[in-house]
């Protein structure tokens, strides 16, 4: 089962970790599936159990095994969390990093808005004015409260079923707000508009302004990140 070749200059317990990715997609697994067990897996890899329960170690970090104590090894859920976890306090003073991860997340929404768009219902949209409303009420000088600020993002891309989208969504907005809750940030005076102008894009069914209404959100946080100095960075989740 293990493909040594350019493979055996690796570690072992990172063969052994590719192989039991490659395991899960050979027979077809989905989360929730069991796994042979370590002394299996040790088995069919002719590998030592130490190499392999440091591949497992590393594959639980990852969400990609699920080791349930006492009962076995199951294929993990798909999950982004370990993701955020482990990323390094570095990128929370790094202002080059933060901008590529908010490129990364506006161009992921303005590229999906009018799709989602077509897809919101009335009685959706209804819900997200009723958001807009609490923003307003909850704001101080325009500023969104970071709660419903990620709600109404989450919710925003609801209708496409896209788990994969929702996960990054929320991947990325964790980082920002990680990053926002250590360093100066100023107080986007018009957020609680911003929002509502995705939402009256939205309903005037004009594909252009959607995707500008998206790009204006944005724009305001990503110029604040590139003039941030990197020993004082400033940014707020958007």
């Amino acid at each position: 089962m293990t493909h040594r070749g350019d493979e055996g200059r690796l570690p072992l317990s990172h063969q052994a970790q590719q192989a039991i990715r490659q395991h899960i997609v050979d027979h077809g697994l989905h989360p929730g599936d069991p796994l042979p067990s370590e002394g299996e897996f040790s088995r069919l890899l002719d590998m030592s159990k130490s190499s392999v329960r440091e591949g497992i170690r590393r594959l639980e970090m990852l969400g990609i095994v699920d080791v349930r104590r006492g009962r076995g090894l199951y294929v993990g859920a798909f999950s982004l969390r370990p993701v955020v976890d482990a990323l390094p306090y570095q990128l929370t003073v790094n202002d080059t990093s933060l901008r590529e991860i908010l490129q990364v997340r506006a161009a992921i929404e303005e590229a999906l808005i009018v799709q989602a768009g077509k897809e919101l219902s009335d009685a959706q949209l209804d819900d997200l004015d009723e958001l807009v409303a609490q923003m307003r009420e909850k704001s101080t000088e325009g500023e969104v409260p970071r709660g419903f600020d990620r709600t109404f993002h989450l919710a925003l891309f609801e209708p496409l079923k896209n788990q994969m989208l929702n996960q990054l969504i929320e991947t990325f907005w964790e980082v920002h707000a990680r990053f926002a809750a250590i360093a100066p940030a100023p107080i986007n005076h018009h957020a609680v508009e911003d929002h509502q102008e995705i939402i009256d894009a939205i309903r005037s069914g004009d594909a252009q302004r959607m995707t500008r209404a998206v790009a204006v959100h944005f724009a305001p946080i990503q110029s604040t990140v590139e003039v941030a100095p990197t020993s004082a960075p400033e940014g707020r989740p958007a």
